[in-house]
């Protein structure tokens, strides 16, 4: 009985099936061919579990805005992975992968690391709830800017050549990016909150209102933030770029604008427990945070890009000469390349140099390597990432230092016996 029962483990584990849900990698080859990956992958892990050890101690509804965030990264990645409109970047290979080697684990526990950490953090300014979720959009901007800059550079992932979308670049970070996580974490929020309001009876917003409540709330969340993320693209970017040719960059600042305009008129007149008396204490958010930054420091400053070698999954190679539909969410069918063209392509931060005879794949492949490429101008990319990194601290020192203290979270047995307490009373 028990030789069957192991010998049908062996046959699941070793299935294609099994192998294309979840793969591994061994952390030494990551380690010699792609070393500051490893280190951000690890790193990355570990803010996680300092996210959901928060969760766990403040209880009520941290518990399930961290899930929330675990089930709206599913739901982004893998839509992004098989929707051919908006597949238009690659992860490198990790120690586990997902979905056809798609998914890194690391980066499915990034949504916790940036959202949970943001909306538990903005928690205590207290704003009014039409301010709140775009604070915490802000706030996830703010943890996203030297984590694209240096994971573009360092080959985390790499982008599709000439998706329209994608094309304007900030330090061959789209612009696009920073409008997505705004907007995708704002949406977040605004039905995170906006389901509690609807469904439960809890009086604080992070006091939970029961099991199944509070599960109807988290799948509402995870399942719905990205189409309301997606409607936010409607008014602004897609008429401004697709029908005017603005450029992204415009688009993106008037964005953000909007959401510091409205989240500093919330601020301007705070209430009594948005400020506090007396300077808090660093959390394991607090750890998160200042970590998060210093790894940007330290890897622009120390690593060297030049040496890193990609193997894995990237845009397939083809006929240039190949075009494809793009149909935007505003209605519009744009147009790019299908394939990527070696010997025509605008990604100056990966060439091929490293592989034998330096020559590009041969087309029809999408498993192939590719090679990092020194810093232009090293000094330039030191002072950017240090002035956002610098800047974030800053910002998040005042979130979670110098303003109120967290919302108590509590439990819907918590909250019975504080009403029969009062009974009593």
């Amino acid at each position: 009985m028990t030789d069957a029962v192991w010998k049908r483990v062996e046959e699941i584990l070793t299935s294609d099936t099994f192998k294309w849900f979840v793969a591994f990698r061994h952390p030494k080859e990551i380690w010699e061919n792609h070393r500051p990956y490893l280190i951000l992958e690890i790193s990355l892990l570990f803010f996680a579990l300092l996210t959901f050890k928060h969760a766990w101690r403040s209880g009520g509804r941290f518990l399930y805005l961290w899930f929330a965030t675990i089930l709206h990264g599913l739901v982004v990645e893998s839509l992004s992975y098989f929707v051919p409109d908006i597949d238009n970047f690659w992860h490198a290979q990790s120690m586990v992968m997902f979905l056809g080697k798609r998914l890194p684990l690391h980066v499915v526990v990034l949504y916790p690391v940036f959202i949970y950490t943001a909306v538990a953090t903005v928690s205590r300014l207290r704003l009014k709830s039409w301010a709140e979720p775009f604070a915490a959009g802000l706030a996830v901007v703010l943890l996203d800017v030297p984590f694209d800059i240096i994971g573009i550079k360092f080959l985390f992932w790499t982008w599709h050549d000439t998706d329209p979308s994608i094309f304007d670049r900030h330090y061959w970070v789209p612009w696009t990016s920073y409008y997505f996580h705004a907007a995708f974490t704002s949406s977040f929020v605004i039905l995170f909150f906006g389901t509690r309001h609807l469904l439960c009876n809890s009086p604080s917003k992070y006091e939970a209102d029961g099991f199944l409540k509070e599960m109807v709330c988290t799948l509402l969340t995870g399942l719905l933030a990205m189409p309301l993320g997606v409607i936010q693209f409607l008014p602004l970017y897609h008429p401004l770029h697709d029908m005017f040719n603005i450029h992204t960059e415009v688009c993106v600042m008037l964005f953000l604008t909007i959401y510091m305009a409205t989240a500093w008129i919330a601020d301007r007149n705070p209430t009594s427990n948005a400020r506090s008396s007396s300077p808090g204490a660093l959390d394991e958010l607090g750890l998160l945070i200042t970590l998060h930054f210093l790894s940007y420091i330290l890897l622009v400053a120390f690593e060297s890009p030049e040496l890193i070698k990609s193997e894995g999954i990237h845009q397939r190679t083809g006929n240039c000469s190949s075009m494809s539909p793009v149909h935007t969410a505003f209605g519009q069918v744009l147009s790019r390349q299908t394939y990527l063209c070696t010997s025509d392509y605008d990604e100056s931060y990966f060439d091929f140099h490293c592989v034998s005879g330096a020559k590009p794949p041969a087309d029809g492949l999408d498993w192939y390597t590719i090679c990092g490429n020194a810093f232009a101008n090293k000094l330039e990319y030191m002072i950017v990432v240090f002035a956002f990194s610098i800047l974030g601290l800053v910002v998040y020192r005042q979130f979670l230092i110098c303003s109120g203290k967290q919302p108590v979270g509590k439990t819907s047995r918590s909250l019975a016996n504080d009403r029969q307490k009062k009974k009593k009373n």
